[in-house]
């Protein structure tokens, strides 16, 4: 197993555990994390995200499915489950507490160089995410 895949595992263990600062702290000062709401660049913003995103799911646990490595690059297909408890930032503003359970599957690529983590790319199903929120007719 390489760095890329063990700094991996740490994160995915952190999401479950929400850890937004232990996060965080895997990125280089000026790394980034991309997925569809926008791009969150350094320690600062990466840790603003996940906090939203753990008040938003507070039961929020997450798993790596599928895993492949490849040099400084590992690919995930994983999933998360959770129940929407709290305000959820997005572009087009707060999204109030559905209460309802959603598992979302996605995708992501994890950049690591010098044991730190310079770019990950998550895409997940956006669509599927916002039925099972009942914010969009299924």
């Amino acid at each position: 197993m390489g760095q890329a895949r063990e700094i991996s595992d740490q994160m995915t263990a952190l999401i479950s555990a929400h850890d937004a600062q232990g996060i965080a702290a895997l990125f280089a000062e000026d790394g980034v994390f991309i997925d569809p709401s926008g791009e969150h660049r350094g320690r600062d913003a990466i840790t603003q995200y996940w906090e939203g995103f753990f008040q938003a799911f507070p039961d929020m646990r997450g798993q790596d499915n599928f895993s492949v490595e490849s040099g400084d690059t590992v690919m995930n297909e994983w999933s998360a489950t959770g129940t929407h408890s709290g305000p959820l930032e997005g572009p087009e503003g707060t999204i109030p507490a559905t209460g309802k359970e959603m598992t979302m599957r996605g995708a992501d690529a994890i950049t690591v160089r010098d044991g730190l983590i310079q770019s990950h790319r998550a895409y997940f199903d956006q669509l599927g995410f916002m039925i099972q929120l009942g914010l969009v007719p299924a």
